[in-house]
Protein backbone atom coordinates (compact mmCIF):
# COMPACT_ATOMS: atom_id res chain seq x y z
CA UNK A 1 0.00 0.00 0.00
CA UNK A 2 1.54 3.44 -0.96
CA UNK A 3 0.32 6.48 1.07
CA UNK A 4 1.49 10.23 1.11
CA UNK A 5 3.68 10.92 4.06
CA UNK A 6 4.76 14.57 5.17
CA UNK A 7 7.61 15.06 7.04
CA UNK A 8 9.53 18.19 8.70
CA UNK A 9 13.04 18.72 7.50
CA UNK A 10 15.80 21.14 8.25
CA UNK A 11 16.24 24.01 5.88
CA UNK A 12 19.00 25.29 7.52
CA UNK A 13 21.00 24.98 10.68
CA UNK A 14 20.10 26.67 13.85
CA UNK A 15 21.91 29.34 15.74
CA UNK A 16 20.31 29.88 18.82
CA UNK A 17 16.47 29.29 19.31
CA UNK A 18 14.66 27.25 16.23
CA UNK A 19 12.02 29.50 14.27
CA UNK A 20 9.77 28.83 11.57
CA UNK A 21 11.82 29.51 8.60
CA UNK A 22 14.64 27.08 9.82
CA UNK A 23 12.18 23.87 9.03
CA UNK A 24 9.98 22.93 6.24
CA UNK A 25 7.39 20.64 5.45
CA UNK A 26 7.67 18.06 2.70
CA UNK A 27 6.16 15.64 1.02
CA UNK A 28 6.55 12.03 -0.34
CA UNK A 29 4.95 8.68 -0.81
CA UNK A 30 5.68 5.55 1.37
CA UNK A 31 5.56 2.03 1.11
CA UNK A 32 4.04 0.39 3.86
CA UNK A 33 3.98 -3.35 3.54
CA UNK A 34 3.93 -4.90 7.23
CA UNK A 35 5.59 -8.21 7.20
CA UNK A 36 2.70 -11.38 7.15
CA UNK A 37 2.96 -12.95 9.86
CA UNK A 38 5.25 -10.52 11.70
CA UNK A 39 2.45 -9.40 14.14
CA UNK A 40 4.02 -5.53 12.91
CA UNK A 41 1.24 -3.12 12.80
CA UNK A 42 1.14 0.07 10.93
CA UNK A 43 0.61 3.80 13.08
CA UNK A 44 -0.17 7.14 12.60
CA UNK A 45 2.02 10.02 14.25
CA UNK A 46 -0.47 13.07 14.96
CA UNK A 47 1.92 15.14 17.02
CA UNK A 48 5.87 15.93 16.35
CA UNK A 49 8.17 17.24 19.64
CA UNK A 50 11.51 18.53 19.07
CA UNK A 51 12.75 17.42 22.28
CA UNK A 52 15.87 19.65 23.76
CA UNK A 53 18.76 17.17 22.46
CA UNK A 54 17.78 17.22 19.32
CA UNK A 55 18.32 21.05 19.34
CA UNK A 56 21.99 20.56 19.56
CA UNK A 57 21.54 18.34 16.33
CA UNK A 58 19.89 21.10 14.43
CA UNK A 59 22.48 23.21 14.99
CA UNK A 60 25.73 23.63 12.35
CA UNK A 61 28.79 22.58 15.43
CA UNK A 62 28.29 21.42 19.07
CA UNK A 63 30.63 19.95 21.11
CA UNK A 64 28.25 16.85 21.98
CA UNK A 65 28.33 15.88 18.24
CA UNK A 66 31.46 14.64 18.67
CA UNK A 67 31.24 13.10 21.70
CA UNK A 68 27.95 11.21 21.46
CA UNK A 69 26.45 8.78 18.69
CA UNK A 70 23.20 9.98 19.21
CA UNK A 71 24.02 13.74 18.84
CA UNK A 72 25.06 13.53 15.59
CA UNK A 73 23.98 16.87 13.31
CA UNK A 74 20.98 16.43 11.39
CA UNK A 75 21.14 16.17 7.27
CA UNK A 76 19.44 19.40 5.79
CA UNK A 77 16.29 18.22 3.81
CA UNK A 78 16.44 14.80 4.81
CA UNK A 79 13.44 13.40 7.38
CA UNK A 80 14.17 13.19 10.99
CA UNK A 81 13.61 9.65 11.96
CA UNK A 82 12.39 9.46 15.32
CA UNK A 83 10.73 6.55 17.73
CA UNK A 84 8.01 6.37 18.66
Amino acid sequence: MEVGNRYVSLKKYINGEPCESDLEIKTATLSLEPRKGSGDVIVKNLYLSIDPYQLNRMKLYNSSQSALSTSRRLALGQANHGTS
